[in-house]
């Protein structure tokens, strides 16, 4: 009996260890070959995102070879998917005090870059993402990282400039065209970015950010056919509810009031908390003179977003073209009490009370209105408030 517990306790053993079969006539393992098995089942673990296994492994790694470097760059990236970031970036700056290799080094900048990233720490994040770049010139993940961190302090010009770099180096990258025609947007070269777009859909038929980033172009240049029609292939590809509210937008400027309700709709289906698309609809019902129904829109935006200054600002409209003067005044209100500098929100509180002879009121709401900019009720000054 004891035999065979002993061959079963041994058998366990064996195979909870990969590549080591075990010889009792063999000497036990060195604290280097045991690092290295743990390190290794850690590394199995990550593969599969396991990661609190990978951890421990790691961790037990580190115990039999306390410079091991990877291990200390893999407990890194598995403490950094676990969102441990201050851990991660304590195993990171631990592993740069050894005698890592060099594609240890330029990996644990990279790795690190990005948990500084994930910190907002951008200014740092861009420093490890360069010292990852130096060690490996051609370093693409690091090149793209960096543009994106320029691009979020404003360095857009820096930021184009690593895109480029990007698409030198891997000149079929879909992704990389769509980001350089963000860039370039945000630049104010519109035409050079819809180029971009244009390149990235040839490289990639189903990139939907694509053909979402070009709809948006056009639309803003009241190109609302050619918006359509990237609208109608985002949706294709991948039907998401901010793509239906655009879309919806777009079939608003073509008249075509049916489709557009029909998405906002859909945006709503398919996103039941989309308070935008209650707002939109809302305006769209404004438009068509359906104001009951627009305040029932704008309420509803405003359930799901108590601090949505615009719906009530719109909500205020409604009403006033119902003559609710004083549901119109509160809304109004409610509008600057989240938005002070809510310049034509003045505006309209300041005709609204008017309306019910508030000439007081109304001329504080116009100079109001004249103080945060508003040029029409600079020109009904004299008129109102004589």
């Amino acid at each position: 009996m004891n035999k065979v517990r002993l061959y079963i306790l041994l058998f366990l053993v064996s195979n909870s260890l990969p590549n080591f079969a075990l010889d009792l006539r063999k000497p036990l393992l060195s604290n280097a070959d045991s690092a290295q098995i743990y390190c290794a089942m850690g590394i199995s673990k990550n593969n599969v995102k396991e990661y609190g296994s990978a951890i421990a492994c790691f961790t037990k790694a580190l115990e039999f070879d306390s410079n091991l470097v990877a291990a200390w760059l893999n407990r890194a990236n598995a403490k950094k998917e676990l969102l441990d970031y201050k851990g991660a970036l304590k195993d990171y700056n631990h592993l740069h005090r050894l005698t890592p290799t060099w594609e240890e080094q330029y990996e644990a900048y990279y790795n690190k870059g990005l948990t500084l990233a994930l910190l907002n720490n951008l200014r740092d994040a861009m420093t490890d993402f360069s010292k990852a770049i130096e060690l490996y010139p051609e370093y693409i993940d690091a090149y793209y990282n960096r543009s994106i961190v320029k691009g979020k302090i404003g360095d857009y010009q820096g930021e184009l400039n690593d895109i480029n770099k990007v698409i030198a180096l891997r000149p079929n990258d879909a992704n990389a065209y769509n980001s350089r025609g963000i860039t370039e947007s945000m630049m104010g070269d519109d035409p050079l970015a819809i180029l971009d777009f244009t390149q990235a859909i040839g490289l990639d038929k189903t990139n939907s950010n694509a053909y979402f980033n070009r709809a948006i172009l056009h639309y803003n240049q009241k190109e609302y056919l050619e918006a359509l029609n990237d609208y109608n292939s985002c949706i294709e590809i991948n039907p998401d509810p901010e793509t239906y509210n655009r879309r919806a937008n777009v079939k608003c400027r073509l008249k075509d009031f049916r489709g557009a309700f029909e998405d906002y709709n859909l945006a709503m289906k398919t996103k039941p908390d989309n308070y935008v698309a209650y707002l939109n609809r809302g305006l769209l019902k404004i438009e068509l003179k359906e104001y009951k129904s627009a305040i029932e829109d704008f309420s509803a935006a405003i359930k799901l977003k108590p601090d949505y200054s615009i719906a009530f600002f719109n909500r205020g409209m409604a009403k006033g073209k119902l003559n609710n003067r004083q549901g119109e005044i509160d809304d109004y209100t409610m509008a600057i009490n989240y938005k002070p500098n809510y310049e034509i929100a003045y505006y309209q509180r300041g005709l609204a009370r008017y309306e019910i002879a508030d000439k007081r009121g109304g001329c504080a709401d116009l100079n109001m209105a004249v103080r945060y900019g508003s040029e029409i009720a600079y020109s009904d000054l004299p008129k109102y408030c004589k």
